[in-house]
C-alpha cells in the first residue's frame, strides 16, 4: 500500500514538473513570436543583458560616455526628450552591441541626431550598424567627398546613402541645435571646423588628397552644450593647435550671440582619448573644467591616456573619469544647473 502511494505521489510530481517545463517553453516561444513581430531576429541580441540605467527625470539633461574600448561614443538625452549620439566606436562587434544595448536600455527607438566628429575608424566604426538598426532624423557629418578614406567610413557612408529619409548636414562652425521646450532651454553649438572654401579649412586640404592624420583629427567637429548655466565641451580628436585657436576666437568675440560661454565649461570630453597632443594647461585654465572624461581602451597600443594629460587634468582640480577603468560614465545635469556623475552601468 505504501509503495503504491509513493509511486502515485512520484508520478504526480513528475506530471507537475513536465507541465511547468511545458509552460516555460510555451511562454518562451510566445515571447520570441512577439519579439519577432517587432524586431528582426538579428536584433534580438540587443535586447538581452541590458544595462540597468535609471529613468531620466523631468528637466534633466543626461550625457552618457560609453565604454567602447579604444574608440569614442557618447549619447545625449536632452531635457526636451530628444536624443543624440556622437561617434560610434571602432566597429568591433562587442562594442557596437554595447552601444545598441545601451540605447535600448534608454528606450531610444530612433536617434533624433547623429554626429560623426570625423572619419577616423575608431569614431565611425559602429555607426553603419547604429544607423541600420536605429536610424537618425538628422546626421551631422564631415565634408569628405571620397568615402573610401577608410573601410569603416565607407561602410557608414554606404548605409547613409541608402537611407533617403535621413537629413544630412555637413558639420561646420556656427550650426546650432536648440531646445523645443521653453521650460528647459539648452543650446548645442558647433565651434569647429571651418566650412569648405574658408581660409584654413581642413576639409579643402583633406579633399585635395594632400593631408596627414593630424589634419583629419583637427577637422573634428567640436561642439559646446550649454544648459542651466552648465557647459559641456566635446572635442573629438583635436590637437592643442585647435584649442589655442578656439581660445583666440572666443576672446575676439567670434561666438558672441550664440550663447557660448566657453570659460564656463565644467564638463570636458577630453580630446583624442587623452593623447598628449592636446588638453594643454592653458586650455584647461581657460575653460575652468571641473569634471573630465577620457574614452580609451584598456592597455591600448597607443598608450592612451597620456600620463602628462592625466596629471594636467588632476592638477587643474578637475575630477577625472576614464572608460577603461570606470566603464560607462553618466553625467546628469538638473534644471538648476547642478550635476552628478555615476559610473559602470
Amino acid at each position: 500500500m505504501g509503495y503504491r502511494l509513493e509511486k502515485e505521489k512520484a508520478e504526480r510530481k513528475s506530471r507537475r514538473l513536465r507541465a511547468i517545463v511545458s509552460l516555460i517553453l510555451i511562454v518562451a516561444i510566445a515571447g520570441l513570436c512577439v519579439l519577432s513581430a517587432f524586431y528582426p531576429p538579428a536584433e534580438w541580441k540587443y535586447y538581452v543583458r541590458l544595462p540597468d540605467i535609471p529613468s531620466r527625470g523631468e528637466g534633466e539633461l543626461r550625457i552618457h560616455f560609453l565604454d567602447v574600448g579604444q574608440g569614442d561614443c557618447s549619447i545625449i538625452e536632452f531635457p526636451d526628450g530628444r536624443t543624440m549620439i556622437i561617434d560610434g566606436g571602432n566597429g568591433r562587434e562587442e562594442n557596437t552591441s554595447r552601444i545598441l544595448r545601451y540605447a535600448n536600455a534608454l528606450k531610444i527607438d530612433r536617434f533624433d541626431f547623429l554626429l560623426l566628429t570625423h572619419a577616423d575608424s575608431d569614431h565611425c566604426g559602429g555607426l553603419e550598424q547604429v544607423l541600420d538598426v536605429k536610424g537618425a532624423g538628422r546626421v551631422y557629418m564631415p565634408d569628405i567627398r571620397d568615402p573610401s578614406v577608410n573601410d569603416r567610413y565607407a561602410a557608414f557612408y554606404a548605409v547613409l546613402a541608402e537611407n533617403g529619409e535621413t537629413e544630412r548636414v555637413v558639420s561646420r562652425r556656427y550650426l546650432q541645435i536648440s531646445s523645443r521646450s521653453e521650460d528647459y532651454p539648452y543650446t548645442l553649438t558647433f565651434l569647429s571646423p571651418y566650412r569648405s572654401g574658408n581660409p584654413g579649412s581642413l576639409y579643402d586640404k583633406i579633399n585635395s588628397g594632400d593631408y596627414t592624420d593630424a589634419d583629419m583629427n583637427d577637422s573634428s567637429a567640436v561642439v559646446w552644450l550649454g544648459y542651466a548655466g552648465t557647459g559641456a565641451l566635446f572635442c573629438g580628436d583635436i590637437s592643442s593647435e585647435v584649442e589655442k585657436r578656439l581660445i583666440g576666437e572666443y576672446e575676439l568675440g567670434f561666438f558672441d550671440g550664440y550663447g557660448v560661454d566657453l570659460k564656463n565649461t565644467e564638463i570636458l570630453k577630453v580630446s583624442h582619448h587623452g593623447s598628449g597632443s592636446a588638453t594643454d594647461a592653458e586650455f584647461l585654465r581657460f575653460l575652468g573644467v571641473k569634471t573630465s572624461v577620457i574614452s580609451c581602451g584598456a592597455d591600448n597600443v597607443y598608450g592612451h591616456p597620456s600620463t602628462e594629460v592625466c596629471d594636467r587634468l588632476l592638477s587643474s582640480g578637475a575630477e577625472l573619469f576614464r572608460t577603461d577603468r570606470d566603464g560607462n560614465v553618466m553625467i546628469t545635469v538638473s534644471s538648476d544647473g547642478s550635476y552628478s556623475t555615476a559610473i559602470s552601468f
